[in-house]
């Protein structure tokens, strides 16, 4: 990994979902987190909002997933994986935002969830390239998508 950059893999089940794992680095932070989703949906929304141009604030690229709440259905009870990129500064530069977090399958172990935010700074043809990336990993013709970042 560079001394930023965000890696995307992709695990197909057999019931045509599959886990998405998501590696984040930048500077002496690293975290890895992963998150169930259909890649139909994701080449729909998450990569289509990559290749828009140019990103907005309002209108980030995002992608989210985890355990989905039964009592408020369209949002997450937790949250395992957020990755949204949106605009930094008046240059073009854009934001890479990346939270990630453990499972937690009873309250009891809350207390004990890992949770980790990482940040970078990136710029249009580095996410164009990842979103190209992104979509050969979801059809299993590539191993990673691989975001990276700028130096600072």
């Amino acid at each position: 990994m560079s001394a930023s950059e965000l890696q995307v893999a992709y695990q197909a089940d057999d019931d045509g979902t599959g886990k998405i794992i998501a590696t984040v680095k930048s500077g002496e932070f690293s975290a890895r987190g992963a998150a169930w989703f259909n890649p139909i949906d994701v080449k729909r929304t998450f990569v289509t909002a990559l290749r828009s141009f140019p990103l907005t604030a309002t209108t980030p690229a995002l992608i989210e997933g985890g355990f989905w709440s039964n009592e408020n259905p369209g949002s997450l009870a937790q949250c395992h994986l957020r990755i949204a990129v949106r605009p930094y500064d008046v240059r073009g530069t854009l934001l890479v935002h990346v939270d990630l977090s453990s499972e937690v399958w009873t309250t009891p172990d809350a207390d004990l969830q890992n949770l980790a935010t990482i940040r970078f700074t990136t710029e249009y043809v580095a996410v164009d390239r990842f979103a190209h990336e992104l979509e050969a990993v979801l059809d299993g013709e590539r191993d990673a998508a691989v975001l990276t970042g700028i130096s600072s």
